[in-house]
Formats: structure tokens, C-alpha cells, sequence
């Protein structure tokens, strides 16, 4: 049974028996597979949301449902299926779906996950490119864009395995928070990014005198040793070996549940952190933009939206428009790809 995905170019995933191309496939086993497809682009399309908005908690169901796919037509033996809302996001989502089949095509050449986030995304994506191919027994995949298909092999079965089995549950990385004492115990420290809590240690090259300059910086990266619960969620920071403040953060791809926008050159906004509002905010001067939230991942969620309604209100605006207006306009439009 032949599934287009309906984009600028179709994506096409076609289940056929091993033994028999031309033979037909039961419903269940082509409906499956087409499960398996939607839960690895999920996985694709999240890890792609939570790296360009920096986000530090799962990605809001609103953002995951960008990658939804729907049926919209049956002819035939021919099953179409579209991408709700706007094709940018879901079009890179499904390129990057390719590619993983791909790799898992290939020889090892994946270079080691750089932080926690990316090692608890690969094993969730594993895990669902294991349950495509175990589902597939008996049967193969053909996948591709438009005419040019390949046969889903799954060489590295092993490596996935490995990385999908991982119980692990410290690694590597870096979380963006505030540091302040923790109100009970009096020599311990948290770092906090508006929704989690956590406890923080240091290492020994960090100075007892330096952490309470951490906590006057407002918002900071902190690197280190993250220790996460069984639902992946961080519960401990520990040997953290610096933390450092960004003045700025770049968006290059503005996303919010409706659309997204893809930027030629990158909106800036300047992070900050109101102690005693418990509160975080980031603030871009040249759009008049200036958010503030409980949390630091609500905070990157409203400047977006925030982005997109002044967007829709100039950028897409060919009316009159004088003054400022007519100056955020062109700034905005300055920002877009050509």
C-alpha cells in the first residue's frame, strides 16, 4: 500500500512482502508501519523545535502537533496524507526523517550526542526506528521522495539497540537557569529556570567566592554533570565546571503552533531574570519586543509569538504605513530570506 505524504515534493513510504513486491499487504501491517513513520517524525520534529528555541522542559503539545500527519484522500490503492498548517516546519521534519533511515542504513558515523537533551532524544528515536523495523517482519519498507525509493535495511541494529537500551542516567551537557540559595538548607544551591528546581554542585576549579556572583548574573549556562529522573526530566546538576552568562540569544527560525518564519538574518533579544518578580524576560529593542514569564521556556515561547504578530501586522502589511511603523516594517522585512 503506497503512502504519499503531500508536500512541495511527495514523500512516498510503500510496505511490500519480502518475498512478493507485487502481492498485497494487510491493512494492519501498513497502518502500523505508517504509526512508526508519525512517532520517528515526531521525534525528528521535536528535537528540531527544542534546539532552535533553546526550550529546557518537553516541548509543549502545541509545538509536537505541528508534525501531525492527517489522511486526506484514498484512490485506489493510493493512500494520501498531509501536513496540517504551515509546510517549512514539516518539510524539514520529513527531510530529516529520510536522513535517519538513511543512517540507519549506514555504518556507525553518528558523532556522540553533545549534551543530555540530544542522548535522551536519540534514545526515544532509536527506540521508535527499532519498533519500525520489528514491525516490519516478514515484510519491507520502501521510502524516498517523489519516484527515487530505497529499501529501509536497518544495518545498525546493534548500535541502536545499544543507545535505545541505555538506562543512563547522568550525562554531559549544559542547562540555562538562575542560581540562588536554597532556602532551607543553608549551604546548598539551586539553579532554576522558572519551572524546575533542581540542586546544583560544583567542581573544585569553581571558587566558593565566584557562586554568589552567579546568582547576581541573572541568566546563565551552567555546565556540567546532569542527572535526570526516568522520564528524562533533570533533577540534579552536579560538578559544574563554569557557568557562564549570554548577553543574547539568536533566533534563526521563529516557530509557534500556527506557522513558523525562517530568517535570513536572526532576531536578537537580551535574556534577563527579575529576582524579585521570580520572573524572566527578553527584551529586542529595535522591535519594540519585551516579554516577560514565569518560566524561561515560556518566556521563548511568547517572544515568538510575539515575533509572528508583528509580523503579520507589518511585514505582511503592503498598506500605508508611515513613521516607526513603516521602519519596523522594512527592519522585519530586512530579517526574511529572499
Amino acid at each position: 500500500m503506497p503512502v504519499r505524504i503531500q508536500m512541495q515534493q511527495p514523500f512516498n513510504f510503500k510496505v511490500v512482502p519480502v518475498d512478493d513486491e507485487n502481492a498485497s499487504v494487510p491493512v494492519s501491517v501498513a497502518g502500523q508501519t505508517m504509526v512508526d513513520v508519525q512517532n520517528i517524525l515526531t521525534d525528528v520534529g521535536t528535537s528540531m523545535v527544542r534546539q532552535e528555541l533553546r526550550l529546557q522542559n518537553p516541548v509543549p503539545k502545541e509545538l509536537v502537533r505541528r508534525f501531525d500527519l492527517s489522511m486526506a484522500s484514498s484512490s485506489g490503492r493510493d493512500v494520501d496524507t498531509v501536513a496540517e498548517g504551515d509546510d517549512t516546519l514539516m518539510l524539514d521534519a520529513l527531510n530529516g526523517l529520510v536522513r535517519e533511515l538513511d543512517l540507519a542504513n549506514m555504518a556507525d558515523t553518528r558523532d556522540p550526542p553533545g549534551n543530555h537533551r540530544e542522548a535522551l532524544a536519540l534514545r526515544k528515536l532509536y527506540s521508535d526506528i527499532l519498533a519500525l523495523a520489528d514491525h516490519l517482519e516478514g515484510y519491507s519498507l520502501m521510502y524516498g521522495t517523489g519516484d527515487e525509493l530505497k529499501k529501509f535495511r536497518l544495518t545498525r541494529r546493534d548500535s541502536l539497540r545499544e543507545v535505545a537500551e541505555d538506562a543512563s542516567a547522568s550525562f554531559s551537557g549544559a542547562v540555562i537557569g538562575s542560581i540562588r540559595h536554597d532556602p532551607v538548607r543553608k549551604n546548598r544551591w539551586l539553579i532554576s529556570n522558572g519551572r524546575d528546581c533542581v540542586p546544583v554542585t560544583f567542581a573544585s576549579n569553581i571558587s566558593t567566592t565566584d557562586i554568589p556572583l552567579f546568582a547576581e548574573a541573572g541568566p546563565i549556562i551552567a555546565s556540567g554533570t546532569i542527572v535526570t529522573d526516568e522520564d528524562g526530566q533533570v533533577k540534579e546538576v552536579r560538578a559544574v565546571i563554569g557557568c557562564y552568562s549570554f548577553p543574547t540569544v539568536k533566533f534563526h527560525r521563529i516557530i509557534t503552533a500556527e506557522r513558523d518564519i525562517l530568517l535570513l538574518n536572526p532576531v536578537e533579544a537580551t535574556p534577563g531574570y527579575n529576582q524579585k518578580k521570580d520572573a524572566w524576560t527578553l527584551d529586542c529593542e529595535a522591535l519594540g519586543i519585551s516579554v516577560s514569564k514565569p518560566s524561561w521556556d515560556e518566556c521563548v515561547i511568547a517572544f515568538h509569538e510575539y515575533f509572528v504578530f508583528l509580523w503579520e501586522t507589518y511585514a505582511e502589511n503592503d498598506g500605508e504605513l508611515e513613521g516607526e511603523e513603516a521602519e519596523i516594517r522594512e527592519f522585519l522585512r530586512s530579517m526574511a530570506l529572499p
